[in-house]
């Protein structure tokens, strides 16, 4: 990181990541050490100890988080400046855990708000059943192992990297459902699957994955996977893999993640109970999975625009013996 920590900001450095390397998942981690590193890394150019730390000072970093540019001299997005946030809560929430301070300052600062983007990474359903399809349709390993992991996506709503991790005994073809070793902040979990999910994973199981491994010509790092590569290389062959077929049938191009919203959206839309979709997509809080009752803001506005007696009519406004 080229800066050293002077001494009282590197112990406690080493001290909260330490505490924390256990409780978090391996993913997540790297993430930590970058944020807390560079929050204690301002705090001692300006010369103020942790346990001194005020709301004030907290404020001021968050302003300064805030003002930071991306290396194409663009402002940070918003979720930079939460992630900011949640690690200085973590941080001071470890030394007031430990007795180092009496409060956490973080705790009275709110989050600024992220707009709300999630419909650009969102198929309709039947924009999903034409990419579904299109990915059916494979002529080599790679391309089918992106089918399968495709179908895997949008069955249980993973995240690329949870599927990743998995390990072909975490699937449970005959119970439909998958173990999720290491889920968002290092917890598992159980995700369930479709039955037409589960007869292409038992296929690829039985047979396809075998066919993966041999096509193999380098090191195999990651043999012992469930899709036998990293976590890096398979979000990238994905999203290329998206990007080719969303663009061939002309439609929005998602990512990996946009199984995972879609899914969100299309069983709210069938009439799925909120906390279903909770666990069905693991989330710990209920409002992470309220984020798609805004998305479907769009369908109840089209709806009331489509249905209203009073919907908009250019040839009755402002006409003779009209009624605007």
């Amino acid at each position: 990181m080229g800066h050293v920590l002077s001494t009282p900001y590197a112990e406690l450095y080493e001290e909260f990541l330490e505490f924390e390397r256990r409780r978090m998942s391996s993913r997540s981690f790297p993430a930590l050490q970058t944020e807390s590193y560079a929050l204690l890394k301002w705090l001692e150019h300006e010369y103020i100890l942790p346990e001194e730390v005020t709301v004030q000072h907290v404020l001021q970093y968050k302003s300064v988080v805030a003002n930071r540019v991306t290396r194409n001299g663009k402002p940070v997005a918003a979720g930079t400046c939460c992630n900011a946030i949640k690690t200085g809560k973590r941080l001071f929430r470890y030394m007031v855990t430990s007795g180092k301070r009496e409060s956490n300052p973080f705790m009275a600062v709110r989050y600024p708000r992220i707009p709300d983007r999630i419909h650009r990474n969102v198929l309709t359903e039947a924009q999903m059943n034409a990419l579904l399809i299109r990915l059916r349709i494979f002529n080599s390993v790679g391309s089918y192992r992106i089918h399968v992991i495709a179908e895997l996506l949008y069955a249980a709503g993973l995240r690329i990297a949870e599927a990743a991790s998995l390990l072909p005994r975490d699937i449970d073809t005959r119970q439909r459902s998958v173990y999720v070793r290491e889920g968002k902040g290092g917890k598992g979990r159980t995700a369930f699957l479709t039955g037409y999910a589960a007869e292409v994973l038992e296929h690829y199981i039985a047979r396809g994955r075998e066919q993966v491994l041999q096509s193999y010509c380098g090191p195999r790092s990651y043999e012992h996977t469930l899709f036998c590569v990293g976590f890096s290389m398979l979000q990238h062959e994905i999203n290329n893999a998206l990007r080719i077929a969303c663009t061939g049938l002309e439609l929005p191009v998602i990512t990996s993640h946009g199984f995972r919203h879609s899914l969100g959206t299309h069983l709210l839309r069938a009439g799925c109970d909120m906390r279903h979709i909770q666990v069905i997509l693991g989330h710990d809080d209920l409002r992470s999975t309220q984020v798609y009752t805004h998305v479907n803001k769009d369908d109840v506005k089209a709806s009331l625009d489509t249905h209203h007696p009073r919907k908009w009519s250019s040839t009755t406004l402002n006409t003779p013996g009209g009624t605007p």
